[in-house]
């Protein structure tokens, strides 16, 4: 049970990390966005870095916001098929789909981690802001290890009483939780 509490102190770290860390990002966006509305139609000054600027970051906070939404079990998935198995099958795709989620998003960190040290050795700047792209294409790994991460606590959590629930569980106890209140 200890290992339990270890990953779900992990997971509540994670989460709240993550989330702060998005409503960073997307205020910030949100910020130059509108400063660069501004400035084209009012000041009209050049500044070419802020459409690059906020570019980059919808793409940190897209990658990071993956994994939040593996948290929240809110991707997209095909599970017509899967339904019309008995619910103890159901539960075994379900932490089938967790093992294979985490070993693809293991892959793919471990691909976009190669490419981003590519791009490091390249000395390549971004256009507009003069940085290096390495700080850009890095929230390719970042997000599949965040990922990776997810699914990883998804399958040891998948053993733990009443977190083996079906796609449709889940959804149906966040309806009830909006419905109700958080009342259950």
């Amino acid at each position: 049970m200890a290992l339990f509490r270890f990953f779900s102190k992990l997971d509540a770290v994670l989460t709240k990390v993550e989330e702060v860390v998005i409503y960073f990002l997307l205020a910030t966006m949100l910020m130059v966005v509108f400063l660069g509305v501004f400035n084209r139609t009012l000041i009209q000054l050049p500044m070419p870095w802020l459409e690059e600027l906020a570019r980059y970051l919808m793409i940190w906070a897209a990658f990071i916001g993956a994994s939040l939404g593996v948290k929240r079990a809110v991707h997209i998935s095909v599970d017509a098929l899967i339904m019309l198995l008995p619910l103890a099958a159901q539960r075994l795709m379900n932490f089938v789909a967790y093992m294979a989620s985490c070993i693809l998003c293991a892959w793919l960190f471990y691909i976009g981690f190669e490419f981003v040290g590519r791009v490091l050795n390249t000395g390549q700047v971004s256009p507009a802001m003069r940085i290096p792209m390495y700080t850009a294409y890095a929230a390719i790994p970042c997000g599949f290890l965040l990922m990776s991460i997810r699914f990883f606590l998804k399958c040891v959590f998948f053993f733990e009483k009443d977190n083996s629930l079906t796609s449709n569980e889940v959804m149906a106890k966040d309806v009830d939780k909006l419905v109700l209140g958080g009342k259950e």
